[in-house]
């Protein structure tokens, strides 16, 4: 049937929000703030890393980061019992 892909998500800070749609051929847009210029694209896990350096060297592209979901603990059970 169908397996499950791994997801990578990228921030991409833009110099002008008119060039964020020029990125929908990257990957999925999540996320788009137009005040604080930045967009966030889900890819492939494999793909990330081409993806990456292909958008880092875009001439509307600030800046590229991987988003840091991965490395964050999600296990909250008995954290809320203080409260």
């Amino acid at each position: 049937m169908f397996e499950k892909q791994e997801r990578q998500g990228i921030i991409v800070y833009l110099y002008y929000n008119r060039d964020a749609r020029k990125l929908n051929k990257y990957g999925d847009v999540l996320y788009h703030s137009r005040k604080l210029h930045y967009q966030v694209l889900y890819v492939n896990k494999e793909e990330a890393a081409d993806i990456v350096e292909e958008i880092s060297a875009l001439k509307f592209v600030k800046a590229v980061s991987l988003s840091e979901i991965d490395n964050i603990d999600q296990d909250f059970v008995g954290n809320l019992a203080h409260f």
